[in-house]
């Protein structure tokens, strides 16, 4: 069975040479809420959704991707108000700004990224990805898809990728497969994104671009950043602190 593995992922990219290699794909990416309020009362907790939504897009050619927001903006914001016994309660949630541009020959990227109400352009590589092709398939729309396992981490990260458009990019600055993700689930399932359509077309030079504005650093010197802020706010720190705590579950990376 291995060898049949191997020898299909070999063949794959030949087999769909003519394939289209550039368009846009939009995607659905919903991520399980987990928040802990010990003292709410009933009707509160209940009003808090159990997923947020964001929808997202990715235009691609066979050299470079940019993937970003897709519609209107704020339009996976989350914002509600519970009234009781003359206090108010207010809740919200906003989908931050991410935009991440890949260059997929140099297989480098820039990510230009909102934190905590600053922004960010961030350089760094593509993800190292190494993947375990399964042989298992299934249709996706239009597509036939096949299963790979992203190896070396505990989270059970799942793509499924079409060799029917031959470019090694996908959602969320994912790739490295022979051919396009449409589908993945992250984190042991608390976090997923699916396809919900496919635009096959020509994509003009200079329409893919690199974001710009926001301070300049590196992933290494973001992540530094980026970990100090969550420890010092006690968000998967194990931080004590009143009011609404959330356990983040997922965020852009890259």
């Amino acid at each position: 069975m291995k060898h049949f593995i191997l020898f299909a992922a070999t063949l794959l990219p030949t087999l769909y040479a003519g394939a289209q290699t550039s368009g846009e794909i939009t995607y659905r990416e919903t991520v399980q809420l987990k928040i802990e309020m010990p003292e709410a009362d009933e009707k509160l907790r209940q009003m808090i959704p159990p997923a947020q939504h964001d929808d997202r897009k990715l235009t691609f050619t066979e050299m470079e991707a940019v993937y970003e927001a897709a519609g209107k903006p704020g339009a996976g914001d989350i914002d509600m108000k519970h009234e009781e016994d003359g206090n108010q309660v207010r809740f919200v949630m906003k989908m931050p700004l991410n935009t991440l541009y890949t260059n997929l020959d140099e297989e480098t990227t820039i990510n230009k990224k909102e934190f905590f109400g600053r922004e960010f352009l961030i350089t760094g590589k593509m993800r190292d990805c190494k993947w375990k092709l399964t042989g298992e398939q299934k249709t996706i729309g239009n597509f036939v898809c096949q299963k790979a396992i992203l190896q070396d981490t505990s989270e059970n990260t799942v793509a499924w990728f079409t060799p029917q458009i031959p470019v090694s990019a996908g959602p969320s600055g994912y790739g490295k497969l022979p051919g396009m993700i449409l589908e993945m689930e992250m984190e042991n399932g608390k976090r997923t994104i699916a396809v919900t359509g496919v635009n096959l077309k020509k994509v003009s030079k200079g329409e893919i671009k690199a974001p710009e504005g926001g301070k300049k650093m590196t992933q290494e010197e973001f992540k530094v950043i980026q970990d100090e802020k969550l420890k010092e706010m006690g968000i998967e720190t194990g931080g004590k602190g009143g009011g609404i705590r959330i356990q983040v579950t997922s965020e852009y990376r890259n």
